[in-house]
């Protein structure tokens, strides 16, 4: 059992690095563009929580008959681990470039509407 679950525990590992990896590109590929980056990010995070869930069970079972990882399985969570630990600052600075867009950007919209508003109290008056 505990070598199925090793096999298992490194194949989901794999498959969370490898999400982990594509959203790393999503954000380099986005990185001045984080509205065009919002849906696939979603969609990489639901297959990351996905194979999380699939994930957990089998780690804490292992865990459980066994107090260590072995050494490729150690070695493939660490590198998981540093690839999501080098995420976070691109994350942190793909949520600051929208918050900057934003800033920018309502206070056109905010223009644009109070704009619009006189523009219908003007065509209200004039035709009363």
């Amino acid at each position: 059992m505990s070598d199925l679950n090793e096999t298992l525990l490194f194949n989901y590992t794999s498959e969370l690095k490898s999400h982990y990896e594509k959203l790393n590109a999503i954000i380099d590929e986005h990185a001045n563009d984080s509205h065009g980056a919002i849906e696939p990010i979603r969609e990489q995070m639901a297959l990351v929580k996905q194979t999380e869930e699939k994930l957990r069970p089998i780690r804490e079972t292992y865990l459980g008959e066994s107090r260590e990882l072995s050494g490729q399985l150690q070695a493939i969570t660490d590198e998981t681990i540093d690839l999501v630990k080098s995420l976070m600052p691109k994350l942190a600075q793909l949520e600051k470039v929208s918050v900057d867009s934003l800033r920018r950007l309502f206070p056109r919209i905010q223009g644009s509407v109070r704009g619009i508003q006189m523009q219908n109290a003007y065509r209200t008056n004039n035709h009363s």
